[in-house]
């Protein structure tokens, strides 16, 4: 009992010191993006092929320097939502805490994973059409891993 309760302490510490932090460097990163994919990136395209692409390099660099701050924080986010996710659903199923949190965990990378794709497809479509298409496979691989895992805990609960 005291375990869990120290464990929910450490978690909740971690949610106060990282949030603010990853919130703050992913609403800039998403401010940043809708700045550049929506007003930015087409004025630029409508001088010339150049300058859509110089300004699609600049946007695009300073779009990942905020989002890989707020990705070191969402890790983070990740373990304390998936840690909380995972003990109502322990109170609902039989199975293991550490199973429910690995459940709980990979589908929200899975989630998150699709969002960063989601922000990131404008700008490797504008680089070329292919880096667009080899990053989707990478992540749909990688989707595929994380989802036999979930898939197999949920054969442990059937």
């Amino acid at each position: 009992m005291v375990d869990n309760q120290s464990e929910e302490i450490e978690l909740v510490r971690r949610l106060r010191t990282y949030g603010p932090t990853t919130c703050h460097n992913f609403l800039t990163a998403l401010l940043i993006w809708l700045f550049g994919v929506l007003v930015f990136i087409p004025m630029a395209d409508s001088l010339n092929w150049q300058a859509g692409l110089l300004c699609s390099l600049i946007i695009f660099v300073t779009f990942t320097i905020f989002m890989y701050r707020a990705t070191l924080g969402f890790k983070n986010l990740i373990d304390v939502f998936s840690f909380f996710s995972a003990k109502r659903f322990l109170l609902k199923r039989e199975i293991g805490k550490e199973d429910a949190s690995t459940l709980f965990r990979n589908t929200f990378y899975i989630l998150f994973g699709l969002i960063v794709y989601a922000l990131y497809s404008p700008f490797l479509t504008s680089f070329h059409f292919a880096i667009s298409g080899i990053i989707l496979v990478l992540l749909l691989v990688w989707i595929f891993f994380l989802a036999l895992r979930i898939i197999s805990i949920f054969f442990l609960i059937i």
